[in-house]
């Protein structure tokens, strides 16, 4: 019916008697194959007889993009970048949706788009918490001087605890002004109280409970009832966790924690892979087999993390 041109995007209407919105939906890919585009949206008309795709050209949508300091949020610390998708920058709001989850096979880049995350956190002024025990390959010494890295389980719950201690202390807190979140303490109190973050960049060292005699697997319990405490109430006081499972099925991750994980990412990934982190097979649909960096949420959105390495930390 119609043809648009909207900056890079081009805005395609079809009128659609008999076919629902969801059926454009699940040929989304032969769609994209007939056209030769990438379609951002598909968007049902309000008197239901039309649907509108809004298509990307697929030239450059997805070249490697190296991570600038300019991107940062700087007065925005409650919303973080995840990369570049097909309209343009991906941005989440962690007041909204204050947990990730990220998975996806190995060399699918989650490691560089946790560090890019944290690296804007950091720079919001946020206190952020690493836990390593993959022997400090993704997070060298140069990041101790911006976070508190943890590389000993027991120890990690030690920090879990102290997390936990926080979050009861800032209830109090809220209580006494009458605040509901973090956003109203700061306004009614005055006082900039920071958000925490805490990382774990392959949660399946830490949680995997093979092989663990009876005080690991105490050692285990305790760990993951302070992190499904923390998914469960941390949002509304600043408390934000970001875990990256490779696999993260009920063996790894208990479903009291992966259940308050609110944004849920998968990179290159089989279909079994991709219906465990997003729900359904699309990751391995639409991430081709030999991509880095590229990723989709559990929403359908495509976007590619920008290339962050150790080299922007040290120019600090």
């Amino acid at each position: 019916m119609q043809k648009e041109q909207r900056g890079n995007a081009v805005i395609l209407t079809y009128h659609c008697t008999g076919f629902p919105v969801s059926a454009w939906v699940d040929k989304q890919l032969e769609l994209e194959s007939t056209l030769n585009m990438l379609i951002a949206s598909v968007k049902e008309g309000n008197d239901r007889r039309t649907v509108s795709l809004c298509c990307i050209p697929p030239e450059h949508v997805f070249d490697t993009i190296e991570w600038h300091e300019r991107y940062i949020l700087r007065n925005e610390d409650n919303k973080l970048i995840l990369g570049r998708g097909l309209m343009g920058d991906v941005i989440i709001d962690i007041d909204k949706t204050p947990h990730i989850l990220i998975g996806g096979n190995t060399g699918s880049g989650k490691s560089v788009l946790v560090q890019c995350l944290l690296w804007q956190a950091i720079h919001q002024a946020d206190v952020v918490y690493v836990a390593d025990f993959k022997g400090g390959v993704d997070f060298s010494y140069v990041w101790q001087e911006f976070a508190y890295i943890i590389t000993e389980e027991k120890k990690l719950l030690v920090l879990l605890n102290h997390l936990a201690d926080i979050l009861e202390e800032r209830k109090r807190l809220f209580k006494e002004v009458d605040a509901a979140n973090i956003t109203e303490y700061r306004e009614k109190s005055g006082d900039y109280m920071q958000r925490i973050v805490f990382a774990c960049d392959e949660v399946a060292e830490l949680l995997d409970k093979t092989g663990a005699d009876k005080a690991r697997k105490e050692l285990l319990a305790q760990i993951e009832a302070r992190l499904a405490l923390i998914a469960r109430q941390g949002r509304a006081f600043g408390i934000h966790l970001i875990l990256a499972p490779q696999r993260p099925d009920a063996n790894i991750l208990p479903g009291q924690i992966k259940n308050n994980m609110n944004i849920r990412i998968c990179g290159r990934a089989d279909t079994t892979l991709s219906t465990i982190i997003i729900g359904d097979g699309r990751a391995a649909e639409q991430i081709p087999h030999d991509a880095q960096g590229r990723f989709i949420m559990e929403d359908g959105t495509v976007f590619q993390a920008y290339y962050f390495s150790d080299d922007t930390i040290s120019k600090w």
